[in-house]
């Protein structure tokens, strides 16, 4: 058999390989999927508004964007001195087939972040259409699920937290752990594992947000226009959310004393 007769049906596969992640993955520039008033009211009223039309994922430069379904909200932690920051790749998935995805004609910039302005983002296709509301910050944000419905001051309920720091050099610092947490009132008490979620140790050469496993942490809720507490660089001000529902600027403090005590 000829080299030309081995390589032909490679590439094709190759191609064919490429095509079904774009279909399944669909990727493109945030200013690219910016589209005019006019267009944005054309769509909306050809279309029927249809809340079951949801996002399953949305990236933005391969970051996992945190999606509040009970808001309406999706949000988005801009990563320091990253230039494509202002305009990320996105890309998305829905549960729903043919899902084409738009922005209301807009920018990101730095004084929309600092005002909490609301982007207008649209998923849509031939006949329906949903729209979110999109929030940019600059702090690092907090995800913690867990399955249970707690009350106030039970403790030690398992969970699982996810972390992005985007004040780190490195891009896309992003830790998925699991730990305990306890509740009191506001505060949320929170400890996590020496193994991740894949059982695998936990060796501990990148420090997020100066997080360690067996170390237990307190999120105190703070007014969002506080600066964080000079000399106290263990204090960060995040961005919490609880099971996906956005709870506001918290202060992520270190505890020095045993889990559960």
């Amino acid at each position: 058999m000829s080299r030309n007769k081995i390589l032909i049906p490679i590439i094709i596969l190759t191609a064919i390989i490429i095509l079904i992640i774009i279909i399944l993955n669909p990727s493109t520039r945030f200013n690219k999927i910016s589209i005019s008033e006019t267009k944005w009211n054309n769509i909306i009223s050809s279309r029927t508004e249809n809340k079951n039309l949801i996002l399953r994922d949305l990236e933005f430069n391969d970051y996992n964007l945190v999606i509040d379904e009970k808001n309406n909200t999706v949000y988005y932690s801009l990563i320091n001195d990253n230039k494509t920051k202002y305009n990320p790749i996105v890309s998305f998935k829905s549960k729903n087939q043919n899902i084409k995805i738009a922005i209301l004609s807009d920018e990101i910039t730095d004084n929309k972040v600092q005002n909490n302005y609301k982007f207008k983002i649209m998923i849509y296709n031939d006949k329906e259409y949903h729209i979110y509301n999109l929030v940019c910050t600059e702090l690092p944000i907090v995800n913690i699920r867990y399955k249970e419905k707690v009350g106030i001051k039970q403790k030690n309920i398992p969970m699982e937290i996810y972390v992005f720091n985007n004040l780190s050099n490195t891009p896309n610092r992003i830790a998925i752990s699991n730990g305990k947490i306890k509740i009191d009132e506001n505060n949320y008490i929170f400890s996590l594992n020496m193994t991740t979620p894949g059982k695998n140790i936990r060796e501990n050469r990148i420090s997020i947000l100066n997080m360690k496993p067996n170390s237990e942490y307190i999120l105190k809720p703070v007014d969002s226009q506080e600066e964080n507490v000079a000399g106290q660089p263990k204090n960060h001000r995040v961005e919490l959310f609880i099971n996906n529902e956005y709870q506001g600027v918290y202060s992520l403090e270190y505890i020095e004393r045993e889990f559960g005590k």
